[in-house]
């Protein structure tokens, strides 16, 4: 006879065993990832597993696109594995290299706070693994449990001021040092 649990068989979803089982070894890496990363290291294990349910394992090749510059901005890519270049179009329509994103870095958080348009390309050098949240998942997450929605609205938007912070720093630093924008940006 075949062991009962909520609703079937062995072989149905619903059973005890479905329940209970132990985490894989990547869903384990996933949520031990998770806490690693600044927006979410303040939250409970319990609140953790919640945030889990709501992102998105995505795997790009090398040279593959995971937005471009002036798409709709619907949520944030954080970097497992692999690295993502940003990129900015310029006038003289080469692209200028911003930043090069590593494991634990993300981007996008401003897109889980609005939908303007994204203000840069982001491109995977290698092969690369995200983990993507949307916006719509963390206002599903907020009606649910407005506490946790609350805490990561609050960390992105102080993950955002710090930011701001450190551009307007950055800003008055390349002011006194009397070079341009331009000089201190590379290409890729």
């Amino acid at each position: 006879m075949a062991v009962r649990g909520l609703g079937g068989d062995a072989g149905d979803p619903m059973t005890w065993t479905h329940w209970f089982r132990l985490k894989t070894e990547e869903e384990k890496s996933l949520l031990g990832f998770l806490r690693t990363i600044p927006l979410f290291q303040e939250l409970s294990s319990g609140d953790l597993w919640t945030v889990e349910q709501q992102v998105y394992v995505r795997r790009y090749q090398d040279g593959e696109v995971l937005f471009h510059e002036g798409d709709p901005s619907y949520g944030m890519h954080i970097v497992k594995s692999g690295s993502v270049k940003i990129l900015r179009q310029v006038p003289d329509d080469r692209p200028l290299l911003l930043s090069t994103l590593l494991p634990g870095d993300f981007v996008g958080e401003m897109g889980l706070i609005d939908e303007s348009p994204r203000t840069a390309t982001a491109v995977a050098q290698g092969p690369t693994e995200t983990i993507a949240f949307f916006k719509p998942e963390l206002m599903k997450l907020t009606q649910q449990n407005a506490d946790l929605g609350l805490k990561i609205i609050f960390t992105v938007a102080k993950t955002l001021s710090a930011r701001l912070r450190k551009m307007d720093q950055d800003l008055q630093d390349l002011t006194r040092s009397g070079r341009s924008v331009g000089e201190r940006m590379t290409r890729p």
